[in-house]
């Protein structure tokens, strides 16, 4: 593909992206995540894994952060396959961003037992809005060089963290309204993962 530099090439010839023309391939909507654009891409992607994944995984479980971080994954290209038609996608942004509103979902099902619980949400918060902010810039402010690339992930990618993240992270204090909240996570998300199959299937061709 050329020279890597900060933000490409993007391997749109890749078996692994995917792409809106070949949806019926239907491995494409996990493995994208294996490919990135550019060493910026990779870089971030693997930072914010160390950072933000691994004390997430030291509480609870190298299960369920994997079980987040796939969720977030598969929530990012059918997302992106129903909202942002005509993109390419790559990375691991949807699976990072679903780590990232995890922690969100830890801190309201543990707050009472966290210390600094809101300095870390106001962390996360500035570090997910510059990486949104900057994605969508790259969208549509800057000179596209190549096939358009999606932001969509990043927030489908995220609704996926905090509702699969309610579901399956650890709560050591269960108190009833969480039981609700638990019920609304798994309904948001099997509705949202739904309409997005049925979406796919009855739209083969973008």
């Amino acid at each position: 593909m050329g020279e890597v530099n900060p933000s490409g090439p993007v391997p749109i010839d890749s078996i692994f992206i995917y792409r809106p023309d070949k949806r019926a391939e239907v491995w494409r909507f996990l493995f994208y995540m294996v490919l990135h654009a550019g060493w910026l891409h990779l870089l971030f992607n693997l930072l914010v894994q160390v950072l933000v994944g691994l004390p997430l995984e030291m509480v609870h479980g190298s299960l369920r952060i994997g079980v987040v971080y796939m969720a977030g994954v598969l929530a990012g290209s059918l997302g992106t396959s129903v909202f942002d038609t005509d993109v390419y996608l790559v990375g691991a942004s949807g699976g990072v961003y679903a780590l990232l509103a995890a922690h969100l979902a830890n801190v309201l099902l543990n707050y009472n037992n966290m210390e600094f619980g809101i300095v870390r949400l106001i962390g996360i918060f500035i570090v997910a809005s510059a990486d949104v902010g900057f994605a969508i810039y790259d969208r549509y402010a800057s000179e596209q060089l190549g096939p358009p690339v999606s932001y969509v992930a990043h927030l489908t990618g995220a609704l996926a963290g905090l509702t699969i993240g309610l579901l399956v992270l650890k709560n050591f204090e269960q108190k009833l309204h969480e039981q609700l909240m638990w019920w609304v996570a798994l309904g948001v998300y099997a509705a949202c993962t739904i309409f997005a199959i049925l979406f796919n299937v009855s739209n083969p061709e973008p």
